[in-house]
């Protein structure tokens, strides 16, 4: 049966120089290891899926390095915001890839949305984004939809990080499940792993490009696992496989006793 193939890549980090590190590790370094990676696993052609904190100082010069490492791996990709992006700066310095709020391919349709606040980690789903969601599901009727946001929308477990939830998430749900179509949901954020429900939605989160946290954690704490990325093989009639892989031969170790980044 025909599939979709997509991978998800989240939480690059990047800093203003290649050098610029995070808890021990380059950003910029990671996030080669996670393509090279991808490419090994047989999913180089795969449209990419950057689900916010593409950078993690909302500098130019993070996107600029961005834009120029995807053409220089011939990567086709889709992005949205996280609460560490400037959009306007993205808009402005990932030139080879504009905002594509809706993407159509075979059977599916993607459909990105903004869930960041300014001055805030906290997620917020704005009354403006949520008409246009309204508008996009329309355009996407006669596809299997796949959503991908920045925050998460549930608590999972970890106190100090379940605080910076999509803190008005029950519009949206509403929204989305009224629609037999909408078949999952992604999202970033969190820098770890989930394979769950938001009520009656698939829900799927991924671990960092860069640096992952602790799971069930009270306070902040970081994990010794390595970058990661989340694979999809999406069916022509909207059955999903998906799973987790990590870059297991990237050299460069977290500082997991670090308190903040």
């Amino acid at each position: 049966m025909p599939k979709t193939q997509l991978t998800q890549i989240t939480d690059l980090h990047f800093g203003e120089t290649p050098e610029f590190t995070l808890a021990g590790i380059r950003p910029l370094d990671s996030f080669k290891a996670v393509l090279d990676a991808v490419n090994d696993a047989g999913r180089g052609d795969d449209l990419l899926l950057l689900s916010g904190d593409l950078s993690g100082t909302s500098s130019a010069e993070s996107y600029i390095m961005l834009n120029q490492l995807l053409q220089d791996y011939g990567k086709q990709a889709l992005w949205l915001p996280g609460n560490h992006d400037n959009v306007e700066l993205m808009k402005k310095h990932l030139v080879n890839y504009p905002p594509y709020p809706v993407w159509e391919m075979g059977d599916w349709g993607i459909l990105t949305l903004d869930s960041s606040q300014s001055e805030t980690p906290i997620g917020h789903i704005r009354d403006e984004e949520l008409r246009l969601v309204e508008d996009r599901l329309d355009q996407l009727k006669s596809k299997s939809i796949l959503v991908s946001m920045h925050h998460c929308p549930i608590a999972l477990g970890c106190q100090w990080l379940d605080k910076q939830k999509v803190n008005n998430p029950d519009g949206l749900y509403e929204l989305l499940a009224s629609h037999s179509n909408v078949k999952l949901v992604v999202t970033g954020h969190v820098h770890q792993q989930y394979d769950g429900l938001w009520n009656n939605l698939p829900l799927y989160t991924t671990p960092s490009s860069s640096i992952q946290f602790k799971q069930h954690s009270v306070d902040f704490a970081i994990s010794d696992q390595p970058p990661g990325y989340r694979w999809f093989d999406l069916g022509a009639d909207g059955t999903i496989k998906t799973g987790v892989e990590f870059a297991t031969h990237f050299g460069q170790h977290p500082d997991t006793n670090n308190a903040g980044y």
